[in-house]
This record gives C-alpha cells, structure tokens and sequence, in this order.
C-alpha cells in the first residue's frame, strides 16, 4: 500500500481514538450550537477565499507577461490543493505542481516558473508575517519575533532593490555546474518579474490586500465559530491560536498537516479554558471548512474540468 495512504489512516485512526475518549453527551450538545446558517456561511466564505487565492496567482502570471485562463488556473490550484493533502506539510508539495502545471499551460521553462510560485509566496507569506508584526507581538517569544522581524525584512528588501542584486548576479561568473545554472537562471527571473510588477504600483497594492483579506479571513471565521460557544471571546487571542496551528501544519511531518494542526489548535483552545468537547467541535468544524471542504471542492472542479476538456477536444488535460 502507498505510505501515504497509511499515514492517512493512521491519522485517521488516532483522531478516531481521540473522538471516542469525549463524552458523547457533550459532544452532540456542542455540534447542535453550531447553527446551520454558520455552517453555510462557513462555505460561501472558503469559496470567496480560494477564488480570491486564484486571483491572485491569475494576477501574478498576467503581470509577468504569461497567458493562463482564470478558469485553467483554478484547475491548477485544485491539483495543488489536493498534492498538499498528501505531502508532508503544507504549501509543499503542492507548490512543486503549481510550478509544473503553470510550465506546461503556460509553455514557459521551469525556471520562470519556479520564480512565479515563489513570486505569490513573497506576497502570500511576507503579509503574514506583517499580520504577525502586529498579532502576535504579545504572545511570541523574543527569538520568534526577532525571527519574523528577519525574515519581513528580508521579504522587503529583495522587493525594494531586485535592480541592485540582478546587477550583483550580473558580474559574478556563470556557474559550472548545471544546478547552480538553474539556481542562478531561477534567481535572475525572480528578479525580472519583480522588477515588471513593480513599475505597476496598483497591481502590487492588489496583491498585497489580496493576501492581507485571505489571511484575515482566517482567525475571523474561527471567532465567528467560537462566538457560538463563547461570546466573551477576544478576537486577538483566536487569531493567535489560529495561526499558531497553521505554522504548526506547515511543518514537514503529517500529510496536509494532519494531526499536528488538530493537536494544537483544539490543545490551545483547552489551555485558553474551553471545555475539551466544544474544543474538539471547534477545531473539527473549521478544518473541515478549511481543508476537507476544499478537497472536495478541487475534485469536483477537476471532474468538472477534465469532462469538459475531453467533451470539447480543446487542449491537453494533465
């Protein structure tokens, strides 16, 4: 059998196990506070999230001079989405199939498209560390915050002089060996399309507030859920809790995050004083939302996809 599908039902076994140890009584009582016009408000907002996500990389390319249809690019976030839920952590190896897919659609080499998938991570990750800046001071350690401050900083300084570094990369030697060449290809395309993006000021604005609304639409739905079992909650707090457990995910050890992102958010929330059969709902309902749901939206747009593709003859399908 494939690892990856025993880890998955590993996963699934141990959360499983975990769901048995709580009591029954009080678990059915915290799933009937979640209402049903939340749950479908829960949906509509994942919806609105990963159309403003494929904005984004559609953005992206179309900037840097690259044709891929709104409609093909979210076909390959759906095969990204889906290979993250089976790769170790997140944004791992579905960003490898971003890169791959937008090379083939877009009929442009792999280097260019390496640095387009790196491009959306400046804007994608270097928002949420600003995000972080201004959340989470209170609540990381001095080393963490000091790690943030770098890595912001270093975000900004790659975008506010790319013209200097091309220049630097310029007058050093070519490379010898064919890995360094693609390192050194890779890193001058970055720098080409940061330079095309940045001489449009609005289109960098967008991209920023792009991720700035995907990022904030984040801990905002988990408060909305934990409005429903307790309204004294502090926003601040949640979105602390929130993204704690989504670096967490990030970490290279369970497929899609699985496990690591349960564990931390639904052990905060109890260590925050919430009742463990409410935290349990909690954590289950959101990632549900953020991750299963999206899942099954990707295969349904795949299906979708593919048929019509083969019923119209109008292109490849990979």
């Amino acid at each position: 059998m494939n690892k990856k599908r025993v880890w998955m039902i590993i996963i699934a076994v141990l959360l499983l196990v975990a769901l048995l140890q709580l009591d029954g009584v009080a678990l059915w009582y915290s799933l009937r506070q979640i209402p049903l016009w939340l749950v479908l408000a829960m949906l509509v907002l994942q919806v609105a999230v990963q159309l403003l996500v494929n904005l984004q990389w559609f953005e992206i390319t179309r900037l840097v001079g690259e044709k891929i249809s709104f409609r093909d690019m979210f076909y390959i976030n759906s095969q990204g989405a889906l290979m993250d839920s089976i790769t170790p952590g997140v944004k791992f190896g579905g960003e490898i199939t971003r890169g791959v897919l937008i090379s083939r659609f877009a009929n442009c080499s792999g280097e260019k498209a390496a640095a387009m998938v790196v491009l959306q991570k400046m804007f994608s990750v270097g928002t949420l560390f600003f995000v972080l800046l201004f959340v989470a001071s209170d609540f990381m350690g001095v080393f963490a915050y000091g790690a943030v401050v770098l890595l912001f900083l270093a975000f900004i300084t790659i975008f506010a002089i790319p013209d200097k570094i091309k220049k630097w990369m310029d007058g050093r030697t070519t490379p010898r060996r064919k890995w360094a060449v693609k390192i050194r290809n890779f890193s001058l395309d970055l720098l080409t399309q940061i330079k095309s993006i940045r001489k449009n000021k609005k289109a960098c604005i967008l991209l920023a507030l792009l991720s700035l609304f995907i990022w904030v639409f984040y801990p905002v739905r988990m408060y909305l859920i934990v409005l429903q079992f307790y309204p004294e909650a502090n926003l601040v707090q949640i979105a602390v809790i929130t993204f704690t457990a989504y670096m967490v995910a990030m970490l290279p050890i369970f497929p899609g995050g699985l496990g690591g992102f349960e564990a931390t958010m639904s052990g905060f929330l109890v260590a925050t004083g919430f009742a463990v059969s409410n935290a349990a709902v909690i954590t289950i309902f959101f990632r549900f939302v953020t991750f299963w749901f999206v899942m099954l939206l990707g295969l349904a747009f795949i299906g979708v996809y593919k048929f019509i593709k083969r019923g119209s003859g109008n292109g490849k399908i990979y």
